[in-house]
């Protein structure tokens, strides 16, 4: 074997007044600055390198120790990258260094698409919920007309044909002239008006307009009583644009009562329709109709507030095809990063950046036009306090409901309160979305509308409706798209375990006729709780401290894995989105430290997540391929998140001392790490494949797990993927199998079989790979480390690698370790904590082969001294004769 002699970069060669004069020459810059604390901290670790060779210290120690020094002590490392996920701006706005590093450790939020929507044909109150003395959606306002006040008795069609020349007659300009007298006597003479011309149309709105503005100025004080039964004669009319006139002069009136019920009825006859939606955009009615429920209280006079906020739902909502057009854009989850990676169901959305096919009558233009017209809508509503009135009647509700049951009504008006609220969101969260696609668009108002301040009395009022599962599904659908609104969000903070004790009738109605209309209201609560987990710490602390909620949510996860995964009910809720959405909360809960420890020891958890895992791998279903997968993923990335502190709670004290609960994740490690094991074999989609290396990174830092994971093959397995050259093609992939590695090349007895497998030079070609083609510093590092861990604890390198390898290895390292590579930095700042790294694993990397190969020059050198010393001492001498 030929002896290398210490290597040095070609900068330590080179001439120093060459040196000094560039140095002279080149402006000092944050390369040359973060460099020289590089080299600085190589001095200051030398020692330390030399004396503990005899201890094996881990490339993520060295790492530790290096950030340490570098930021003076204030710490760095795997903790404070996996704390750094609990804040919110992290999530918004990750630096590069640390997705990287993030791709092998750590802990990640988990997210879903949004919860079905269901579909309604059409405009209607309720739809297909039954509800038990529900009012129609459809009505008769005949019983309205004001009986002080008698109308003529005169046949609809006489009536039609005789006025009609004498409306051709008449101008605005006499209108105006006119006494108010006279104009009521115009309209009693239009009474029972059904059918009519355009130009009937036109006059008597300009009859209406005309009233509206003397009664809206208090120009003459008429009793109520003489006006209304004027208005009332037009109920029955068929032009949308007459009755909508009728109710504005009805609202202006400041009516209450019945008077106040039949404008609203009125209103909502014309909303019903989606033809009639720009009537709203030309008048005040909106805001009448505010001030109109403003009068009205949800308890004494509940169907003015059924059918006033039914008319606002509608005038708020889109149109089914509008829908379905930007299901993709709905369905989008602010949590999300990695959204592109998750497969979604083909019916409601097409791929992720392809914007929404929209049909050939209706360009793009005129459906965001449409869009800026509600939103227009939502933002006059708002601008009138249509909010802080739905909270008014919110807390009204719920005091009523504190009290005793609500019931018929009262309730109805709930669920129409709640959905209106639901419409208004939906409309922000539209807009928003299109924002961010950056859409082309017209100008959209960002006036924050304060739904947040509705998000509490939500919370109480589906407390409160308990039992009546129609409304209580209705209220936490509303909460569901608040939740996906950072304020909204941010208000439900505090109330996480109150949400999670609304699972409680769901575990109990779980073997009732009652099961299947449970699936929806169990989807939304584990979508909102899911939300909120994913930004405040103080959510997941609280909800964990709070036993009831922690029962009620391991209780639905038991349940709901033991029911058949194809179970739906008629909105299309089902039994796989149950399971996705409440490991979800388990993933995103176990983000804290404390949580995440306790998680890992709490009884059935463990055996219930790998029983989801094995249900995913086992069960062969086309239709239903994508919402499996979708399970697979959630699961793995709670495992993910769970394994990341197994490693911990093996190493305290404690945890060594108390018996491991029945069930947990702790008890079934071994068999987690032989089922991930297949599922990283046998997974034909490349994300599984990616989420179980995932797993298997944090999992295989456990010295239990990594002794099972190696009985079932599992480093064999690991060279196989690394050596397939498909796998560059997946960087995740890739670095994920090579921190798996890492962790599996720490025990001395992995060494020789990876040895065997030819371990040593698919290493070395990942390295070159990373290093010349791409320049892939993190890839680099992790390589790097793996050799570290195998070459560290050997005194013969040449059992472990063979001399070629050995020799492209330090000289990969020293050229890309050369001070020339500062003249680059600039061009990389924006990874230089990835790049810091790479330097001060390589760097230990390379001083230990070159010390390696200079110990063994310098013994042989003595050897070969010696031998010449003794060989001395033998020769034999001939004198001469």
């Amino acid at each position: 074997m030929s002896l290398l002699p210490k290597r040095r970069s070609r900068s330590e060669t080179r001439d120093c007044a060459a040196m000094n004069n560039e140095n002279n020459a080149i402006p000092i810059n944050n390369g040359a600055l973060l460099w020289g604390k590089v080299r600085q901290s190589r001095q200051l670790d030398k020692t330390l390198f030399i004396g503990s060779m005899g201890k094996r210290r881990t490339s993520a120690e060295m790492i530790s120790e290096a950030k340490t020094f570098l930021s003076g002590g204030g710490g760095g490392g795997v903790g404070d990258v996996a704390g750094s996920m609990n804040n919110l701006n992290f999530q918004k706005h990750q630096s590069q260094q640390f997705q990287a590093a993030n791709v092998v450790g750590g802990v990640r939020m988990v997210s879903t698409r949004r919860p079905v929507t269901p579909r309604e044909t059409g405009r209607v109150l309720y739809g297909k919920v039954a509800m038990a003395g529900r009012p129609p959606s459809s009505f008769s306002l005949r019983y309205l007309r004001n009986g002080e006040t008698p109308l003529p008795r005169k046949l609809p069609a006489l009536e039609v044909k005789g006025n009609s020349r004498k409306i051709l007659t008449r101008s605005n300009d006499l209108l105006g002239q006119s006494s108010t007298e006279k104009l009521i006597d115009m309209l009693k003479e239009h009474a029972g008006l059904k059918e009519c011309t355009d130009e009937t149309v036109n006059h008597i709105n300009s009859i209406l307009t005309e009233l509206y503005n003397r009664v809206h100025k208090h120009e003459d004080n008429f009793k109520k009583g003489f006006i209304l039964g004027g208005l009332y004669g037009l109920v029955e009319c068929t032009a949308p644009k007459i009755l909508l006139s009728v109710a504005r002069v009805v609202l202006a009136l400041r009516v209450s009562g019945s008077n106040l019920t039949g404008a609203c009825k009125l209103i909502f006859k014309v909303a019903r329709n989606e033809q009639n939606d720009h009537l709203f955009h030309e008048n005040d009615i909106l805001e009448l109709l505010i001030d109109g429920l403003g009068r009205a209280s949800p308890l004494d006079d509940p169907e003015a507030c059924i059918y006033g906020y039914g008319s606002i739902r509608f005038l708020t909502c889109s149109t089914n095809q509008e829908r379905a057009e930007l299901t993709a854009i709905k369905d989008l989850n602010r949590n999300w990063s990695e959204q592109v990676e998750l497969p979604r169901k083909p019916n409601t959305a097409p791929n992720l950046g392809e914007y929404p096919k929209v049909s050939s009558e209706k360009s793009k233009t005129e459906y965001v036009q449409k869009l800026s017209k509600q939103d227009a809508l939502v933002l006059r509503l708002s601008r009138h306090g249509a909010v802080q009135l739905m909270i008014l009647h919110l807390q009204m509700l719920n005091e009523a409901g504190a009290a005793r049951k609500l019931e018929g009504p009262p309730l109805h008006s709930l669920y129409q309160l709640s959905a209106a609220l639901r419409a208004l969101a939906d409309v922000r969260k539209i807009i928003s979305s299109l924002e961010s696609l950056d859409i082309s668009r017209p100008h959209f108002d960002n006036t924050s509308i304060h739904l947040e301040l509705a998000c509490p009395h939500l919370i109480k009022a589906a407390e409160v409706t308990i039992g009546e599962i129609e409304v209580q599904a209705n209220i936490i659908r509303t909460l569901s798209v608040l939740s996906e609104d950072w304020d909204c969000c941010h208000a439900m903070e505090k109330f996480a375990p109150r949400i999670g004790m609304l699972l409680g009738p769901c575990c109990t109605n779980h073997n009732t006729t009652n099961a299947e209309k449970m699936l929806s209201i169990i989807s939304r609560l584990g979508y909102i709780l899911g939300n909120i987990m994913t930004s405040y710490d103080l959510a997941r602390i609280q909800f964990f401290h709070n036993d009831v909620a922690m029962e009620y949510l391991l209780s639905v996860l038991e349940n709901y894995s033991k029911e058949p995964l194809t179970l739906h009910n008629s909105l299309g809720d089902t039994v796989l989105d149950v399971l996705i959405k409440m490991i979800r909360v388990v993933a995103n809960m176990s983000v804290d430290s404390e949580v995440g420890l306790g998680l890992g020891d709490t009884r059935s958890l463990g055996v219930i997540l790998l029983d989801i895992l094995k249900t995913t791998q086992q069960l062969k279903s086309i239709k239903m391929k994508h919402e499996l997968q979708e399970l697979c993923h959630a699961t793995l990335g709670a495992l993910h998140n769970l394994c990341f502190y197994q490693d911990q709670m093996a190493s305290t004290t404690a945890a060594t001392m108390v018996q491991e609960s029945k069930g947990s994740l702790r008890s079934i490690l071994p068999d987690l790490a032989t089922q991930l094991s297949a599922v990283l074999k046998n997974s034909h989609d490349e994300m599984s494949q990616v989420e179980a290396a995932r797993v298997l990174g944090n999992l295989t830092r456990n010295e239990k797990a990594r002794k099972y994971f190696c009985r079932a093959k599992g480093l064999k397995l690991v060279i196989k993927i690394l050596g397939n050259p498909k796998t560059k093609e997946i960087h995740d992939l890739q670095a994920c199998t090579i921190g798996i590695l890492v962790n599996l090349l720490g025990d001395i007895e992995n060494r020789m079989p990876f040895i065997q497998l030819k371990g040593p030079q698919v290493l070395f070609d990942l390295l070159n790979d990373a290093l010349k083609q791409r320049e892939d510093w993190f890839m680099s590092t992790i390589i790097c480390q793996a050799y570290w861990n195998l070459f560290i604890d050997s005194i013969h390198l040449e059992e472990m690698c063979d001399d070629n390898t050995i020799e492209d290895l330090i000289d990969l390292l020293s050229e890309y370790l050369d001070d020339d590579k500062l003249l680059h930095m600039d061009e990389m700042l924006n990874q230089h904590q990835i790049w810091e790294d790479f330097t001060m694993v390589s760097t230990y990397l390379l001083d230990h082969l070159q010390s390696h190969y200079q110990q063994q020059s310098e013994g042989i050198n003595s050897m070969e001294a010696s031998d010449m010393d003794e060989n001395d001492e033998d020769d034999v001498y001939i004198e001469g004769i």
